[in-house]
């Protein structure tokens, strides 16, 4: 298996807080690798280093053999790695079409006079860039809603076009934060098999934090695990359901 990403002994501290200590973790490209732990484990604080919006306190990070650590959030996507949010954000009253057309911002290369003037090289872009949209919208499943207020989806709706922006930036990480909370066990189904189809369609390699871990267990190639800060275990689900530590943090030492 090709590493794409490496972190290597990362910690976080915020003042006198320890939210991660000494983490290191491999991402294979093409896999999909959930993140679990109990409430409080650090698993945001990973995501949030892993796309710009941290910096590590100390340790090392990589993609493709070459550093991250200090990159911004937008650096970060214009490397390959894209996300989504634990609390959706969209723009709520852009229709489904432009939300997903914004998506695609960091790939760009007309600049701000270019766009204002609708200087020919302008025009032929947004036209790629309305026709991607619309190729997003239908390997999501919502192309029916492509001029509806984003508002105005469904919930389940919502998480689709909010993983159709995400991908809109041709990343070759898609790191889903919580994408199936406050779904039912239908959309969760439904979520699960839209996540292995992207990965297959498109080639992606996905990083998913849920705490819905039986869902993980039959989505996830590898899971890590995280608690208190620190990863005490990344396997196999099959060998994760087993591992003492594991049980241990779920459900006590008494289990």
């Amino acid at each position: 298996m090709t590493e794409l990403i490496k972190v290597t002994h990362v910690s976080k501290q915020f003042g006198g807080i320890c939210a991660l200590n000494d983490v290191s973790l491999t991402v294979y490209k093409g896999e999909i690798l959930g993140l679990i732990g109990p409430n409080g484990a650090g698993k945001t604080t990973l995501f949030n280093i892993l796309t710009g919006f941290y910096t590590a306190t100390s340790g090392e990070l990589s993609l493709n053999d070459v550093s991250m650590r200090g990159l911004l959030a937008h650096q970060v996507l214009q490397r390959g790695i894209a996300r989504t949010f634990q609390n959706i954000r969209l723009f709520a009253n852009m229709s489904v079409l432009e939300n997903v057309m914004v998506g695609r911002h960091s790939r760009t290369h007309t600049g701000v006079v270019g766009a204002v003037l609708r200087h020919r090289r302008a025009r032929v872009e947004e036209v790629a860039i309305r026709t991607r949209a619309h190729e997003l919208l239908h390997l999501v499943g919502i192309s029916r809603h492509s001029q509806t207020l984003a508002k105005n989806l469904s919930y389940g709706d919502q998480r689709r076009l909010e993983i159709a922006r995400a991908l809109a930036s041709d990343p070759q990480v898609l790191a889903l934060d919580e994408p199936a909370a406050g779904m039912n066990p239908a959309e969760r189904d439904t979520l699960k098999q839209l996540i292995r189809d992207l990965r297959d369609a498109l080639g992606l390699t996905l990083l998913v934090i849920e705490h819905d871990v039986p869902w993980m267990m039959s989505l996830c190639d590898r899971i890590a695990v995280l608690d208190f800060g620190e990863k005490i275990a990344e396997d196999t689900p099959a060998n994760i359901r087993t591992n003492p530590r594991v049980i241990s943090a779920y459900l006590g030492d008494g289990a």
